[in-house]
C-alpha cells in the first residue's frame, strides 16, 4: 500500500494505464469484427453486381470456371445435341444449340464435334454461318 502522495499518484497512473490498454484492446477487437462484417457485405454486393452485369466493379468481364464433364455426361450431351438438331424445324446455328443444351459453349462444341464424327449430324456453311442438320438414318 502506498504511503506517500507520490506513491499513490504512481499507483493510480499505473492502474489507469492498465484500464486504458484493456479498453484499447476491446475497441480493436470490436473494430476488427465490424471490418470483417463490412468486407463480407462488400463481397456479397460485388457478386450480386457481377451476376447482374457480367462485369467486375473495374469493368472487366467475369471469367467463368471451365466445366468438366464426366465421360457419361459427355455421352449424354452428345445425345442431347443430336436430339436438339433432329427436333429443329430447319437447320440450326451453334448459338441456338448452346442455348437449348444449357451447358457451356466449350462443352457443347465438343459434343457437336463428337456427334458429327459419329455421323449423327452434319453441317453446312462456314464459320459464323455454319448450320447443323440431322443426317438421315439408313436402314439395312
Amino acid at each position: 500500500m502506498a504511503t506517500t502522495a507520490l506513491e499513490k499518484i504512481a499507483e493510480i497512473e499505473a492502474e489507469a494505464k492498465r484500464k486504458i490498454e484493456d479498453l484499447k484492446a476491446e475497441a480493436i477487437s470490436e473494430l476488427t469484427k465490424r471490418i470483417a462484417a463490412a468486407k463480407a457485405e462488400l463481397v456479397a454486393l460485388e457478386e450480386e453486381y457481377s451476376s447482374l452485369t457480367g462485369k467486375t466493379l473495374k469493368g472487366e468481364k467475369v471469367s467463368g470456371v471451365r466445366e468438366r464433364l464426366s465421360k457419361e455426361q459427355s455421352e449424354a450431351l452428345v445425345l442431347t445435341v443430336s436430339d436438339i438438331v433432329k427436333n429443329a424445324k430447319e437447320h440450326i446455328p451453334m448459338g441456338e444449340i448452346i442455348k437449348q443444351a444449357g451447358r457451356s459453349e466449350s462443352a457443347v462444341r465438343a459434343a457437336v464435334k463428337a456427334a458429327k464424327a459419329a455421323k449423327m449430324i452434319d453441317s453446312t456453311g462456314d464459320k459464323a454461318a455454319t448450320r447443323y442438320f440431322p443426317l438421315p438414318r439408313t436402314s439395312k
